[in-house]
């Protein structure tokens, strides 16, 4: 298909996800037509989107009629990284099944395909500053893997039925909408915790490096590669920056003028070192950077999580990280 058709129609597929939230928002913003698909209707959707509720596994024949001349963002998951492979036949049967009966679906139909995978877990370890997207791909995690193959398949796709594509790996998003009581997005926990005078105990000596966007950051870079990027490019989507979790618990406290109390765990073998982002290819191909540094995100997020009545704030995470 021709690389960058001007398609005015978007359609999401896991739009009720803290990414898909935000990215059917930025979406609707910049004039797109927008649909939104998930298994559950949610009311943060950006009004005037098109609603479609369904199982992937099923979708319904509606989803199947908006599938032509869109930008469709994939966004569908079952499965999160963890350290276990008790869920390895769950990520196969669903999420890379899912994957492929998507693919035999559009392989002829009119549209760009944008798969959203993983920065943070397909590269495995890596000693570099930042991490350019043509590094060596050698996942530690059961779902590093699955998403790996998956953009195996989609390149597989394009290849055999020129089906126009880009993928995009995202870091660590953090932001407004991210519930911190899913045990997934160290900020999110991390604000939760001091919030409420809870203790975090982490994993390791504190000293992992991560990249973290802020959600609105990230949402803007997935629709300028949607938009701009080049067909079958891979896009790594981050700040190029990296923090420690001892200097984001530093700057927490800074944030909220407050303490928290920390403490220590053995080291798992399934965390990184250091994952920290190289953006210059699609700084590069779209003119796309990222706008709010950590301590400006945190604010937002801090100010967010205070005022949201959407979770009990007494609840939670089991406070390790």
């Amino acid at each position: 298909m021709a690389e960058n058709a001007s398609y005015r129609k978007a359609v999401v597929l896991g739009a009720a996800g803290f990414i898909g939230v935000r990215l059917a928002h930025s979406l609707a913003d910049k004039g797109f037509s927008v649909v939104c698909f998930d298994k559950i209707k949610c009311s943060d959707w950006p009004a005037g989107a098109k609603a479609i509720v369904g199982d992937f596994a099923a979708p319904p024949e509606s989803l199947s009629a908006e599938l032509d001349d869109c930008l469709l963002f994939y966004l569908v998951s079952a499965s999160r990284p963890s350290a276990s492979t008790s869920k390895i036949g769950c990520e196969i049967a669903v999420d890379l099944s899912g994957t492929l009966r998507l693919l035999e679906t559009i392989a002829s139909r009119r549209l760009r395909l944008i798969y959203f995978s993983s920065g943070g877990t397909v590269y495995g370890h890596n000693d570099s500053d930042v991490i350019p997207e043509r590094s060596a791909t050698e996942p530690i995690c059961s779902y590093g893997v699955m998403k790996l193959t998956a953009e195996r398949y989609v390149a597989l796709y394009g290849l055999l039925h020129r089906l126009d594509h880009v993928i995009v790996r995202p870091s660590n998003p953090y932001g407004p909408g991210q519930s911190p009581l899913q045990g997934q997005g160290l900020i999110a926990v991390l604000l939760h915790r001091a919030l409420n005078d809870q203790a975090i105990e982490v994993w390791g000596d504190g000293e992992n490096v991560r990249d973290y966007i802020y959600i609105d950051d990230l949402a803007e870079a997935a629709v300028a590669a949607a938009v701009s990027g080049k067909n079958g490019a891979i896009y790594n989507i981050g700040t190029g920056l990296g923090h420690s979790i001892n200097q984001v618990i530093a700057q927490v406290r800074a944030t909220l003028g407050r303490p928290m109390a920390v403490s220590y765990a053995p080291q798992r073998a399934v965390d990184v070192r250091r994952n920290v982002l190289c953006i210059d290819r699609l700084t590069t191909d779209t003119e796309w950077t990222p706008r709010i540094g950590l301590a400006e995100g945190l604010k937002y997020t801090a100010e967010w999580i205070r005022h949201s009545q959407k979770f009990d704030m007494r609840a939670g995470h089991g406070g390790k990280y």
